[in-house]
Order: structure tokens, then C-alpha cells, then sequence
């Protein structure tokens, strides 16, 4: 079945295709996986190599989905695919839905921790400069920048087109999960100290979440880097990963997580899919 041509999924047609798509998820897995691969192989962990190989993995899906854009479609499909990405005129609100809901998710995952039981751990804030200064240097270095441009700026509208926006949420998410799969291994990493089981399904249910808010947002990179760095930041301020092997207050935070996306899947698509993006 043909799916009707939403004038907010339109892309450049030629990085649309199938072939274009897996050339991204090729690029994506092969500079991430390649350069983490290259630091498993330094002996010395405080190499400064290292770091930055390990600063540098973090940009492989926003640079794939460039560099894809531009070989398929060229300067002038550049050109159209970054001014989506870049619009910002998409109403306040959106911006602070991205900024707020992860940090209160959250909060009420140690609410409700507590009221379990349980010990809230001390949160490492410490001051508001150095707190902006944290949330920035994970906004640009943490995945937020590095990632946004590929998977919700070129994967996700390729694959709505495709498949309809819940499976290419739901699909999305899967690969999400699976390109962080190596840091399981990796000495040091949050994911480290986390179920892989519960990840992925964390990835799955955000990647919901994140296609709804592309969906209203014109597919604009911008609203999905705020809410990825709202996630990466809150889970720094606000202890909810892990801590002394308690897993509860991250299970509660994936279990609301899943009841939100579940919210978002049952719900009719936006109006917005079917108006042209704000010029």
C-alpha cells in the first residue's frame, strides 16, 4: 500500500531510497563501531587518543546523515535537508516539553523509589555555572549534536515515508539500542552499569517519543538535540542510573517511559504531517 506524500516527511527523493538508507546505517555502525573498536586496542587508559576517539564515535550518525544527504542528493539537497533541520519558529512549548518532561519523569521515578523504600541518592550538583557548563559540554560532546542530525534529521522521515511513523519509531529504536550495544563492554560508560534488556527498551519507548515530537515539530533537528540533552543532563542531576546496584529507580524511569510512548502510539498523528513546514 502506497502511503500518502506528507508535505512535513518530504525529503530530498534521492537519499530517500533504500539504498541511501542502508548507506547511513553502513556509515553510522562503521565510523562508531571502527573508532570504538580503535580504542579497545590503546593499552593506556589515559591516553588522550582515547578521548578523543571516544569524542569522536559520538558524531558517526549526524555526520553519516550529511554525508549521505550529500552524495545523494548533492549541495542543493544539502542545502534543503539542513534548513528542515535547522527551523526553529516550532512554538515555545514544544521547547519546553523537550526540556522539562525527561527531568520530570524522572523526579518522579525517585518519588516514587522513595516512597518504596528506597535511599535517594545526593544529587553531584553543585552550582548553576558549573551545572550549564556540564549541560553544554554533553549537549555538544555527549551524543545530543552528534547524533540528532542522523537518526530523527535523516533515518526517522526516510523511514516514516517508508513505514509509517509508529513501525519507523519503533524499528529506529531498535538500531538506536543496538549502536550503543559495544559500550556494554567499555570500562567507564554508563551503559556499563545497566540491564541490557532494560536499554533497549528504553530505546524503543524514546525513539517513540522522540518520532511524536519530530512529527510536530516539523521534523526540525533542534527540539530532538533539547530533549536528548535533557535526558543525558537529567540523568547526571537527577541519580537515577544505577547506584550501588540499585536497579529500581532506573527500571521505574523505563517503565513510565514505555507508558508514555505507549500514550503516544495509540493516539492519531499530528495534524502537522499534513501542512508544509514553516518557512
Amino acid at each position: 500500500m502506497t502511503r500518502p506524500p506528507y508535505p512535513a516527511l518530504q525529503t530530498a527523493k534521492a537519499s530517500a531510497h533504500s539504498g541511501a538508507l542502508v548507506t547511513f546505517f553502513a556509515l553510522t555502525f562503521g565510523w562508531t563501531w571502527g573508532l570504538w573498536a580503535a580504542t579497545a586496542l590503546l593499552l593506556d587508559p589515559a591516553a588522550r587518543i582515547k578521548t578523543l576517539l571516544l569524542l569522536a564515535s559520538a558524531f558517526g550518525p549526524s555526520l553519516s546523515g550529511l554525508a549521505t544527504v550529500l552524495v545523494f542528493d548533492g549541495p542543493a539537497g544539502l542545502r534543503t535537508w539542513l534548513k528542515r533541520c535547522l527551523a526553529w519558529r516550532l512554538g515555545w512549548g514544544w521547547y519546553a516539553t523537550a526540556a522539562l518532561a525527561p527531568l520530570a519523569i524522572m523526579a518522579l521515578a525517585l518519588v516514587l523509589h522513595a516512597a518504596l523504600g528506597g535511599v535517594v541518592p545526593a544529587t553531584p550538583v553543585t552550582g548553576l555555572l558549573a551545572t550549564a557548563l556540564i549541560v553544554l559540554q554533553i549537549t555538544i560532546l555527549g551524543g545530543p549534536l552528534g547524533e540528532e542530525f542522523g537518526w530523527r534529521g535523516y533515518a526517522l522521515p526516510v523511514m516514516a515515508q517508508r513505514l509509517g511513523w509508529r513501525a519507523a519509531s519503533i524499528a529506529l529504536g531498535a538500531v538506536w539500542g543496538l549502536w550503543h550495544l559495544p559500550l556494554f563492554w567499555m570500562p567507564g560508560m554508563a551503559q556499563a552499569t545497566l540491564p541490557i534488556g532494560l536499554f533497549m527498551a528504553g530505546s524503543v519507548g524514546l525513539s517513540v517519543v522522540f518520532a511524536r515530537l519530530a512529527m510536530n515539530t516539523w521534523f526540525s533537528v533542534l527540539p530532538a538535540i533539547l530533549l536528548h540533552a535533557a535526558i543525558n543532563s537529567g540523568s547526571w542531576a537527577i541519580p537515577v542510573t544505577p547506584q550501588g546496584g540499585d536497579l529500581r529507580p532506573y527500571a521505574i524511569v523505563t517503565a513510565l517511559l514505555l507508558a508514555v510512548a505507549a500514550a503516544c502510539l495509540v493516539r492519531p498523528g499530528p495534524a502537522v504531517l499534513r501542512k508544509a513546514a514553516p518557512r
